[in-house]
């Protein structure tokens, strides 16, 4: 139950990263309503990422959760602060690249809770 509440999180946490790629497109293309989004997103994205460290936390400790999943959440969430604050100090060199790589982690997070998802799921017998 707990891995697919985790899994829950991080497909909310993806998505809501494409939303955000989508809002900073749009203030590159001059829409100027788009960094109100982008940054409220960002808000977002932050809180989301604490809930998801602390879940992690949680999931380890209560159960056979791998030990590089608290890790590589608490690496996810260092690096939204870090982007959150290249952002609004207008860092671009850093903040496009580290949202780049932060939404790999995420991914690669989402990928590995779906392989679980399917190596746990009993098999179904064919008639």
């Amino acid at each position: 139950m707990g891995s697919k509440i985790y899994r829950a999180v991080l497909i909310v946490n993806v998505t809501a990263m494409l939303l955000q790629s989508v809002f900073a497109g749009r203030l590159l293309g001059g829409d100027a309503r788009s960094l109100l989004l982008h940054e409220r997103t960002a808000k977002f994205l932050v809180l989301l990422a604490v809930a998801q460290l602390m879940l992690a936390v949680y999931l380890r400790m209560r159960s056979n959760f791998p030990h590089w999943i608290p890790l590589a959440s608490a690496g996810l969430l260092l690096a939204e602060v870090i982007e959150f604050a290249a952002g609004d100090l207008h860092r671009l060199a850093l903040h496009v690249p580290l949202g780049v790589a932060i939404f790999g982690g995420m991914l690669r997070q989402l990928m590995w809770s779906a392989g679980a998802a399917a190596q746990s799921a009993p098999l179904q017998v064919q008639k």
